[in-house]
């Protein structure tokens, strides 16, 4: 008998939760009953379906290559997560048609950028890439876990608990595509390269679907909002990317990890309070 087969083998580190959600009856403007705002949350949907499915495939594609039981076992919890995610995302469609929001024509963008990165990268620039990404949805995913002054301006319950749910989950597994990149390939050149290409095209994505979105919505124009939703994203003081640039500049350390921004009380505050069992 093989004496390793007897050996306990490990749990993964976080749950794959199964959820359901359904977005039906949700107001169009459900968040600070602002279109600026609301649409900004919808811009960042849009993104998860196809995005979410690249960090899968960038991490499948290498998957081989890792020997360590626990971060194995980690690779596959973070599968699950992120599938789920993507589904849920995907459900997210259900709430923007009602209101002829068309998110799935951005998604259908998404899936052409990501097809495109994909023909003309390595395996290593796009695993790269998923980190510089994961580094994102984990940094943002934190300020909404600490900023209940803007969560609390969910006006619906149903948004509220998928993007705090979301928020947990990209923390719960921010150092796993990290962990495999290291262990893969290393190199902090490639790194932060990718990182500094990324943020480019994130950011340009990000201000070309609002626009879109306010466009089509008819608030192009709607010059308060504008002013509202510019100050809750780039007030000096408190806005919420404000916030995230100490977080984004310390990617570029040497030496940097993602679990040195410690979360694990605040998630843990928000798993007991979503009523979450693990």
């Amino acid at each position: 008998m093989n004496a390793s087969a007897t050996l306990p083998q490990p749990k993964s580190s976080f749950p794959v939760r199964r959820m359901d959600f359904s977005f039906a009856e949700t107001p169009k403007y459900w968040f600070f009953d602002d279109p600026f705002m609301s649409h900004f949350m919808n811009n960042l949907s849009s993104l998860f379906p196809y995005g979410e499915k690249f960090f899968v495939d960038s991490v499948r594609a290498v998957r081989d290559q890792v020997s360590e039981p626990q971060l194995k076992k980690d690779i596959s919890a973070f599968i699950g997560q992120e599938a789920m995610h993507s589904k849920e995302h995907a459900a997210y469609n259900d709430y923007a048609n009602e209101h002829n929001i068309d998110l799935e024509r951005l998604e259908l963008r998404i899936k052409v950028l990501l097809e495109w990165t994909t023909r003309f990268s390595t395996k290593k620039q796009r695993l790269a890439a998923t980190c510089a990404l994961e580094h994102f949805t984990a940094t943002m995913a934190e300020q909404l876990l600490k900023r209940e002054d803007l969560t609390t301006q969910m006006n619906d319950p149903k948004l509220y608990q998928l993007w705090m749910w979301h928020a947990i989950e990209e923390n719960e597994h921010k150092a796993v595509c990290y962990d495999v990149y290291q262990k893969v390939y290393g190199g902090y050149f490639t790194r932060t390269l990718v990182m500094l290409l990324t943020t480019v095209m994130f950011l340009g994505v990000i201000g070309w679907f609002q626009i879109h979105l306010l466009r089509k919505d008819g608030q192009l124009f709607n010059w308060r909002s504008w002013g509202f939703g510019l100050k809750k994203l780039f007030g000096p003081r408190n806005g919420f990317f404000t916030k995230l640039i100490g977080p984004y500049l310390d990617y570029y350390r040497p030496g940097f990890h993602p679990k040195d921004h410690d979360t694990e009380k605040l998630e843990k505050r928000w798993r007991e309070r979503l009523g979450f069992s693990s």
